[in-house]
């Protein structure tokens, strides 16, 4: 079995689509049993045009296992990976376990917060690739407020001379999730300038999620440099999902070359 980075390149460039389907229904409108059925619409009514679907706990807390598990050997059936969006921050040994639960669940890859540093991140990385796992490293998240902790400024000491330096708190997971090995970071659409930042690195993959809904602009986006597009309500809510993958798949190949 290849590399969940492989896998999901592999599917965007033959379809050529970047785009990543978010889960994210409004969990009021639907008793269980009707969300499994509409999360099963949406991805055969889309598969063709995105990549990969990703799930948080508005399905993980709503739907059962065998439910969960239905929903990614479909999304394996059209040839997509299926992503956990739960921000992992925990330590080593239940971060392992997790990341087990959700591969025997059909999960290819996790969202896991870099602030457990840079060893803890080492060591799940190293776990999940041992499985054919994918990490993804949230590195700045896309809602307004996001600054007032991935934007801090913090002092990092040097050991070797003794002294300190001031860098933003996205930097130093930025630098956590390269050196571990991740096999791509989240970084908000609305933070255009920071994609450009470190896009312009070509070290790792960008996965941007905040499309319309927060405002982020797919054009600004492609210009920047993400490489993958998270986007849920705007398709989910829509009378013509199909449609819609298909405008926002046009603008993004007016700006974007593949392959991966």
């Amino acid at each position: 079995m290849s590399s969940y980075q492989s896998r999901i390149n592999n599917c965007s460039n033959k379809k050529q689509t970047p785009i990543i389907l978010a889960l994210d229904y409004d969990l009021d409108k639907y008793n269980n049993k009707y969300l499994y059925e509409k999360c099963k619409e949406i991805i055969s009514i889309t598969e063709s045009k995105i990549c990969a679907i990703k799930i948080n706990f508005h399905l993980l807390l709503s739907l059962s296992h065998i439910q969960i598990l239905e929903l990614n050997i479909l999304a394996h059936k059209f040839d997509l990976q299926s992503i956990a969006d739960i921000k992992l921050n925990d330590i080593g040994n239940t971060n392992k376990v997790t990341v087990n639960k959700l591969h025997k669940l059909g999960f290819d890859a996790v969202i896991v917060n870099p602030f457990i540093g840079v060893t803890e991140m080492e060591s799940i990385v190293n776990y999940a690739h041992s499985r054919r796992f994918g990490i993804i490293s949230l590195v700045y998240m896309s809602h307004p407020s996001s600054y007032e902790g991935y934007g801090l400024q913090i002092y990092t000491s040097n050991n070797e001379y003794s002294n300190t330096e001031s860098i933003p708190m996205y930097k130093l997971l930025y630098g956590y999730s390269r050196s571990s090995g991740a096999d791509g970071i989240v970084i908000g659409a609305t933070k255009v300038d920071i994609i450009k930042e470190i896009s312009e690195l070509n070290e790792i993959k960008i996965y941007s999620p905040g499309f319309f809904t927060q405002y982020g602009s797919i054009d600004d986006a492609v210009k920047a440099g993400t490489d993958y597009f998270i986007l849920g309500r705007h398709i989910l809510n829509s009378s013509s999902p199909l449609d819609n993958v298909n405008l926002i798949l046009h603008q993004i190949r007016k700006g974007k070359k593949f392959s991966h």
